[in-house]
């Protein structure tokens, strides 16, 4: 937690007892008094600046400002240097004006400031004492923020340790949890590790039907005397035996053609298997191995 945020949270807080002790008790470190020297009509300290904050309604950032002008001036003031029994009344009531001229856009006159006083000081004094500690300062107000860390160190170190205690609390309840993006990128990873711990499976069955399919229309048809010879495996003795022949059941060849017409295997003759064409066709007379006649019809004669 840093300085500004405990600052922050300070000036939230009430005037309360501790802060008034607290300026009381650096009012005194300021100058020295003589003793003996003392006045019937002189208050505490401590009851001093209760009653000019009850009466002013000064908030805790002007009133604790003013710690800021007690230690410089106790830098200023030389250590011999003595006082009454009401100047240390003074001091923290010229810094007071001060701090709340300087730091508010409206602010009690000094008139009223003598009221609060409750007849300690006249108005004459409360201006004589604005004059002196402007002189002290030449007229140097300024304030930053490390200024008030370090004065007001004390009442803000606890509220430092207090917010850092409760983010480690707040932070240790409510942890975020993991990201639908990394849970998923996780399960992902998980499930192709363990798909590699398996036998992937190299090609699928759609896969394989596609490629016999399309390679099926290219496959050159085997002779028949090739196909005849293939051979298969036993699944009992794992060893090769041919199979039987496959019977023959394909038509009778063709006639020889004449010696006149060159031959041309590379193209292919259609041939209409059909007797008793109309028109005038050749019909050509051919034998076969057991003798006996076919008419095939032929429209290319």
């Amino acid at each position: 937690m840093s300085d500004l945020e405990a600052l922050l949270q300070f000036n939230k807080r009430r005037v309360s007892m501790e802060m008034i002790e607290f300026l009381a008790s650096t009012s005194n470190s300021v100058i020295q008094v003589r003793t003996g020297e003392s006045s019937s009509r002189a208050v505490s300290l401590v009851d001093f600046i209760k009653a000019l904050v009850v009466q002013s309604n000064v908030q805790t950032p002007t009133l604790m400002s003013t710690a800021v002008y007690l230690s410089k001036l106790r830098s200023i003031i030389p250590a011999n240097v003595h006082g009454m029994e009401t100047t240390r009344h003074r001091v923290f009531l010229g810094c007071l004006i001060i701090a709340a001229k300087n730091l508010n856009d409206s602010s009690p006159m000094n008139k009223h400031w003598a009221s609060y006083t409750n007849g300690l000081l006249s108005t004459r004094e409360v201006n004589t004492i604005e004059r002196e500690l402007l002189e002290y300062f030449d007229w140097n107000l300024r304030i930053s923020t490390q200024d008030l860390v370090t004065c007001l160190s004390p009442f803000l170190t606890p509220i430092k340790d207090q917010l850092a205690s409760q983010k480690e609390d707040y932070l240790f309840f409510n942890s975020p949890a993991p990201s639908r993006s990394r849970l998923a990128a996780y399960n992902d990873s998980h499930s192709r590790s363990s798909s590699a711990m398996s036998i992937p499976s190299l090609v699928s069955s759609a896969t394989m039907s596609t490629i016999s399919t399309g390679g099926s229309r290219r496959t050159p048809l085997l002779p028949h005397s090739q196909s005849s010879n293939i051979h298969r495996i036993d699944e009992g003795s794992y060893t090769y035996q041919p199979t039987k022949p496959v019977p023959s059941y394909a038509a009778p060849p063709v006639a020889a053609r004449s010696p006149s017409r060159p031959e041309k295997s590379h193209l292919a003759r259609p041939i209409i298997m059909k007797t008793g064409l109309s028109g005038s066709t050749h019909t050509v007379s051919s034998q076969n191995k057991f003798g006996i006649k076919s008419n095939w019809a032929s429209i290319f004669k």
